[in-house]
């Protein structure tokens, strides 16, 4: 396979204390831009050059108490560089208990969070008898919080070890805030892009088409398909920025890959952009020239012996 000349590689080499498929993403200042799940102890990531944050975890549930704790490091690619990154994933502290209320009564399937301080967030459900498992937790100290509906629970903060168990009961209170935004922080919403894409020759709706949202630098912020109308809507928590890039790739209908780039694109906070009617090419394909050399279908008979029951 041939790479472009402003991408390196990284040999992502998994070393876990046990057997295990894990995950790996990788971020570009702080937004996820890929993922992908690992079975092989070795693996290759082909990234344009720069500084990369990649993030492995176990792929088994936070349910689980043999669940191993995340990793998360920074590595710089360069380009026509391979990079060799080690991976560790050791076992991860587990953290049980119950929820109750005030009453007291036990809280079924509240919401269990524990937040580290580089802002990673682990969480789990309480089962239907209000207790909880949250595995695979990193050894750091960490903020716990249990809500459910306008209910939520002081924090409490634990110094978890990794391959221990720790347990902690929570009490939910009502929450004074409840019903009010003003005591809440103010909600960012980003923007997005909006239109419509038609197939250029027939204006006929293309449907599953593949919608992308590209930086300056190429790098992906947002995807999506179009309904059966052909309409889309990409994006939602993009930032105010400018030199976006819209790519719409033919979907599942076209043998091959057809492409449509809308470039030089601006967006604010909270907008909607509006991109209109877009018209997807369909690229000539060239016919297949007829084999002679196939054979020709044949049918045989086959007479079985008749049988008396």
């Amino acid at each position: 396979m041939q790479h472009r000349t402003d991408h390196g590689t990284i040999r992502l080499r998994l070393l876990a204390e046990t057997p295990c498929v894990a995950r790996v993403a990788w971020y570009a200042e702080g937004r996820l831009v890929g993922q992908r799940r690992l079975w092989h102890r070795e693996t290759d990531l082909v990234l344009p050059e720069g500084r990369w944050t990649l993030e492995v975890s176990d792929e088994r549930s936070a349910h689980d108490p043999s669940r191993l704790a995340p990793t998360r490091l920074e590595v710089l690619v360069r380009a026509g560089w391979r990079t060799a990154t080690d991976v560790v994933l050791t076992r991860g502290a587990v953290l049980t208990g119950f929820v109750a209320d005030a009453a007291p009564r036990l809280a079924r399937f509240a919401t269990v969070t524990a937040t580290t301080a580089d802002g990673r967030s682990f969480s789990v459900r309480t089962d239907g008898l209000g207790g909880y498992t949250l595995a695979g937790l990193p050894a750091t100290a960490c903020l716990v919080r249990a809500t459910k509906g306008t209910q939520r629970t002081a924090p409490v903060v634990v110094e978890t070890v990794g391959g221990e168990h720790h347990e902690l009961d929570l009490v939910l209170t009502e929450t004074s805030a409840s019903g009010s935004r003003s005591a809440t922080a103010d909600l960012l919403v980003g923007a997005a892009f909006t239109g419509v894409v038609l197939d250029e020759h027939t204006g006929a709706a293309a449907y599953a088409a593949i919608v992308e949202v590209r930086d300056s630098r190429g790098v992906l912020l947002g995807r999506t398909r179009t309904d059966h109308r052909g309409c889309f809507v990409v994006g939602g928590d993009l930032p105010a920025s400018s030199g976006l890039t819209v790519v719409v790739k033919s979907g599942p209908d076209r043998i091959e890959v057809d492409r449509r780039r809308l470039h030089g694109l601006a967006c604010r906070e909270a907008q909607l952009v509006d991109l209109g009617q877009v018209t997807l090419p369909r690229s000539p394909h060239p016919a297949r020239p007829a084999r002679a050399s196939l054979p020709r279908a044949s049918a045989a008979a086959m007479s079985l012996p008749a049988t008396r029951v």
